[in-house]
């Protein structure tokens, strides 16, 4: 967040979060000396973020590990364990794709048991639901490439590596309009 804030705000500038949870985005734009405006619907969240900012007056860090997990949440979506995952869930939902169209319908279970080259148990303790698992087969949105400008990213790195370029080259010239000068 602060690489974020620094990087597309200047100190003075306003950083508006309409979904400011427990306040993450509001505290670092305040450390970074930016005004900032939090909106959050649920009493718990704000209460947590009021709290967290109340620390930070203090000298207390927000940031520190203190081992709590919120005992409400926005999303009515049941939370996965944390887990490390042996495949990406994007891999696993295009797996599913490719299944889809050698079918021609939407695959069941059964059919992703018999002919996914991952073991069934990933997409069991990977996803919430089979809903979940075939929402990529029921799009067109996603794939393993990323097309923009008449170019195909074949690779994530590439992908990252363009838009660090073109948000580079946008930081750049909003740097000179202000004066900023690139260190060499």
């Amino acid at each position: 967040m602060y690489r974020l804030i620094s990087l597309f705000t200047y100190k003075g500038e306003i950083v508006l979060d309409p979904f400011n949870g427990v306040g993450t985005t509001t505290l670092t734009a305040r450390e970074l000396n930016r005004r900032y405006i939090g909106i959050e619907l649920s009493e718990y969240y704000y209460k947590l973020a009021s709290e967290r900012h109340s620390e930070l007056e203090f000298g207390i860090d927000p940031f520190r590990k203190n081992g709590d997990t919120p005992k409400a949440k926005n999303s009515p979506v049941e939370r996965l364990k944390k887990q490390k995952y042996q495949v990406s869930k994007k891999v696993l939902q295009l797996e599913v794709k490719n299944i889809s169209k050698q079918l021609g319908r939407m695959p069941t279970r059964d059919d992703v048991a018999k002919l996914s080259k991952f073991p069934i148990n990933y997409f069991d303790e990977y996803f919430i639901s089979w809903g979940e698992v075939t929402a990529a087969a029921r799009t067109t949105g996603m794939s393993e490439f990323k097309k923009g400008n008449e170019t195909t990213y074949k690779l994530p790195d590439e992908m990252q590596l363009s838009l660090i370029k073109e948000r580079s080259n946008l930081y750049l010239k909003k740097s000179k309009r202000h004066g900023i000068k690139k260190i060499e």
